[in-house]
């Protein structure tokens, strides 16, 4: 099943809705064009929809930890919403579970987007772009 990406606006945030599987290839890259698209066009504060997201393989992570990575140091934040156990485990493997604010609720994930807190996710990217690797 190919990746499906669905954008939205909720108070002021996009939600990027994803389904399908995020694997080695087009899948990956086309969620993180999808996200530097969105970004591009003035949205700056994007959440990640991943309940529907049923498979993300190494590939797909690094395709949307770049795309992270590119829109927190140009000023924007990257949260995640509901990832299943597979991105879970995924993300604690590779030790980036610390990189991305994670919230199973979307009004609460809606909610996280402010000044302070998005100011924390601009601390942990820097942070995590000076360790030794």
């Amino acid at each position: 099943m190919a990746i499906e990406i669905t954008t939205r606006q909720v108070a002021g945030v996009t939600i990027v809705d994803v389904s399908g599987r995020m694997v080695a290839g087009s899948d990956g890259q086309k969620l993180a064009a999808a996200l530097m698209d969105t970004f591009n066009k003035g949205h700056q504060w994007l959440l990640l929809n991943c309940a529907d997201l049923a498979f993300v393989d190494s590939s797909g992570l690094g395709d949307l930890v770049a795309a992270h990575a590119s829109i927190v140091r140009r000023g924007g934040v990257t949260r995640l919403l509901g990832p299943g156990q597979t991105l879970i485990h995924l993300l604690a493997r590779t030790r980036l579970d610390g990189l991305f604010d994670v919230y199973e609720d979307e009004q609460e994930a809606v909610a996280s987007f402010t000044d302070a807190n998005n100011k924390r996710t601009q601390q942990k990217m820097a942070g995590y772009l000076q360790r030794d690797v």
